[in-house]
């Protein structure tokens, strides 16, 4: 959440991602040794893809890892610690929808998705380790016992990396929508680097794609796309081609797309593909974080704007 973020790998189906990805130059891992400082709260269980094991992980270690993963050492404090508490609460939140012994939801330590681990932040950081773990490792002792609730229990806090200048709906993604996932305005997102990225697709690439979707492209590229329709975020909820209607997330899906806010046209015999934002578009925006916290808003203030109606409590 899943981004990341960022969120490199979440997904479109119809349920919220079971965690955040990033990529990471890393070998599968082992579970981290327990910090001299143990934060708050139960530990949380985790089902390691990489170790191809349940860890039960530190409140510390969980926020270390899972801030590792979506965003990079240097980036603003409160930025930071907003991310910590997102991915914690979202951690719980799956726990209370049936999340078992075997983790609350699923990780891969060696690729850096959801949450990593020491011997892998060695391999990732290099030199850097000491002074970048011993930075999260602070931030995260002041949000450790931090959580962002719906109603009194722990919110969908689900996050991405740049949203397409409005946060998505939670059921134009998913199936249930939520309150508190309804979008916001996040306008800081036009001014990141990654916010608009422009990619080709040849007719015979694209005909291949819409093929897994049991579509038949025939005929004229150039009448294949027909009319698409977005939502109030500016994502598409429904493009036809090739004559069939399909969702936009779907689309998204199939062409490995960057964002589910996208625009296809036939240019100089080829697919002219714009994406703008990166990621699912529900919850918290990273780089909208970033540029709140560069303007002087504290964590709290980062998540509850993203999640209105949501609470930020604190039980040490």
């Amino acid at each position: 959440v899943g981004d990341r973020p960022a969120d490199a790998a979440d997904s479109a189906g119809t349920a919220p991602p079971a965690a955040t990805a990033a990529p990471r130059a890393a070998d599968p891992a082992v579970t981290p040794a327990p910090t001299e400082q143990p934060a708050a709260g139960p530990p949380v269980l985790l089902w390691d893809e990489a170790a191809g094991r349940t860890v039960e992980v530190p409140v510390r270690d969980f926020l270390v890892g899972a801030a590792a993963c979506e965003l990079p050492a240097d980036w603003p404090d409160a930025a930071i610690q907003a991310q910590m508490v997102a991915s914690h609460s979202y951690a719980l939140y799956c726990r209370d929808q049936g999340g078992g012994e075997d983790g609350w939801l699923q990780v891969n330590s060696a690729t850096g998705s959801g949450w990593t681990d020491t011997a892998a932040l060695q391999a990732r950081w290099g030199e850097d380790y000491s002074q970048n773990h011993a930075r999260l490792a602070e931030l995260a002792d002041g949000v450790a016992d931090a959580l962002l609730l719906y109603d009194g229990r722990p919110a969908m806090a689900c996050y991405h990396a740049v949203s397409s200048g409005h946060t998505e709906a939670s059921q134009n993604v998913w199936t249930e929508a939520l309150p508190y996932l309804q979008g916001v305005d996040s306008a800081w997102d036009r001014q990141s680097e990654e916010f608009e990225v422009t990619i080709e697709y040849t007719s015979t690439q694209l005909a291949e794609a819409l093929r897994s979707l049991g579509v038949e492209a025939e005929g004229d590229p150039a009448a294949w796309v027909g009319d698409s329709r977005w939502d109030k975020a500016g994502y598409v909820r429904s493009i036809t081609l090739c004559g069939q209607n399909l969702p936009g997330t779907v689309v998204r899906t199939a062409l490995a797309l960057r964002s589910a806010c996208f625009a296809i046209a036939w240019r100089g015999g080829q697919f002219v593909i714009t994406t703008r934002g990166y990621g699912h578009g529900v919850g918290l925006s990273q780089h909208g974080a970033r540029a709140m916290a560069a303007g002087g808003a504290s964590w709290r203030e980062i998540l509850e704007y993203y999640f209105p109606g949501c609470e930020v409590q604190v039980t040490g």
